[in-house]
C-alpha cells in the first residue's frame, strides 16, 4: 500500500489545531488504497500547539509532530517537512487552518495514481480579500511572472508531491527558498485544481501586510537577478537627463539669458541623489542574500525530543537533540 505524508506547517495554533486535524481525517476515510500520516511542523510555537499535537498523537498513532526548536519562517518549516518525508510515496503540503479545502485530497490522489508528479491546488477566488490586497497581489504575481518568466498566478502552497519531486527539491543546495517558485521552476509534470478560498479557522491571519511585502520582495530576488539591471537603466536615464538639462543650462548661459537661483541644480541633485540611494539598497538586497547562501547556516533546527517521527526518519544517525536540515 502506498503511504502518503500531509505535511502542516502551524504557528501558534492551539485554539484549532486539533479540530482541524480530525476535519482533515475525516476527508481521508475515502481512499482505502492509501496510508496517511498527518505530519504537524510546529514552526516555533509560543502557545500549546506541539502538547496538543502530542496528546492527539497518542490516540491517533497516524498524527506525527516535528518541532522546530524556535520560529524559522514558513518556508523553512515546509523544508523541514519535505525532508522529513523522503521515505513516503509522496507528499501533500497543506496549512493548518482549513484554507486550503482538505475534500480535496481525494481527487488530488487520484491525479497522482494516474500519473501525474505534482497535482497543485489553485485558488479560483481570493475569499474575502480586502479589493486593495487583492489589487497588490495581482500585481506581485504581474511583476514577478514578468522578471522570471515564472507564471505562478493563483497557485498556492496546497501541492501533492511525487517521492521523486520531493527528493529533487531536498537536494537543491539553496539556502532561501520559495516553495512554489521552486516546484514551477522544476517543471516536473503536474495538473492543476481550482478552488475558492473558505473562510479561516484563524481569529487574525498571521501574514500582515509588512510581512506579505517582505516575503515579495525575498521570492523575487531569490529566483532572478534582473531587477539589478534597474541600476543600470536608471543611471542611462538619469545621465541622459542630466545631458539634456546641462545642455539647456549651457545654450543659456551662452544667449545671456542666464537667471541666478538654484532651482535646477537643486533638482537635479535630488533626482540623482534618489536614484543612488535606490540603487544602494537594492545591491544591499542581493548582497545580504549572498551573505546568507555563503554562511550555509541551517534554515532551521529541529528539536529531536519535542518531536514524534516515524522510526525510520529517527534512525538517521543524526544527533538526537537537533537535525538541521543538510540533506
Amino acid at each position: 500500500m502506498k503511504q502518503v505524508v500531509i505535511i502542516i506547517p502551524a504557528l501558534n495554533e492551539a485554539a484549532n489545531i486539533v479540530a482541524n486535524l480530525k476535519t482533515i481525517q475525516g476527508h481521508l476515510a475515502s481512499v482505502t488504497d492509501v496510508s496517511f500520516d498527518l505530519m504537524v511542523v510546529d514552526d516555533g510555537s509560543t502557545d500549546d500547539t506541539a502538547a496538543l499535537v502530542r496528546n492527539l498523537a497518542e490516540s491517533e498513532p497516524q498524527v506525527k509532530l516535528l518541532s522546530l526548536s524556535r520560529h524559522f519562517g514558513k518556508e523553512s518549516a515546509i523544508t523541514a517537512g519535505l525532508r522529513a518525508a523522503r521515505d513516503y510515496d509522496a507528499a501533500i503540503v497543506m496549512d493548518s487552518d482549513l484554507q486550503h479545502p482538505p475534500k480535496m485530497i481525494p481527487d488530488m490522489i487520484a491525479h497522482w495514481q494516474q500519473g501525474a508528479s505534482v497535482v497543485e491546488a489553485v485558488k479560483e477566488s481570493r475569499g474575502n480579500e480586502t479589493r486593495m490586497r487583492g489589487t497588490l497581489v495581482k500585481l506581485y504575481y504581474a511583476l514577478f511572472n514578468y522578471l522570471t518568466r515564472l507564471s505562478i498566478s493563483g497557485d498556492t502552497d496546497f501541492k501533492l508531491l511525487d517521492q521523486s519531486v520531493v527528493q529533487a527539491y531536498c537536494s537543491l543546495p539553496e539556502h532561501g527558498r520559495f516553495f512554489r517558485g521552486l516546484i514551477k521552476w522544476m517543471n516536473f509534470p503536474s495538473v492543476q485544481l481550482s478552488f475558492d478560498v473558505p473562510e479561516s479557522t484563524r481569529k487574525r491571519s498571521a501574514w500582515g501586510n509588512g510581512a506579505l511585502f517582505r516575503y515579495a520582495i525575498a521570492s523575487i530576488t531569490s529566483f532572478t537577478a534582473f531587477p539589478l539591471q534597474i541600476v543600470t537603466l536608471l543611471g542611462g536615464m538619469t545621465f541622459l537627463l542630466s545631458l539634456v538639462i546641462g545642455g539647456m543650462a549651457l545654450a543659456d548661459k551662452l544667449a545671456g539669458r542666464a537667471v541666478d537661483g538654484f532651482t535646477t541644480v537643486i533638482l537635479l541633485i535630488l533626482l540623482i541623489g534618489s536614484v543612488l540611494m535606490f540603487s544602494v539598497g537594492l545591491i544591499g538586497i542581493y548582497i545580504g542574500r549572498i551573505y546568507d547562501e555563503v554562511k550555509r547556516r541551517p534554515n532551521y533546527l529541529v528539536d529531536q525530543q519535542k518531536s514524534l517521527l516515524p522510526e525510520r526518519r529517527q534512525s538517521t544517525g543524526k544527533s538526537p537533540q537537533q537535525e538541521n536540515e543538510t540533506p
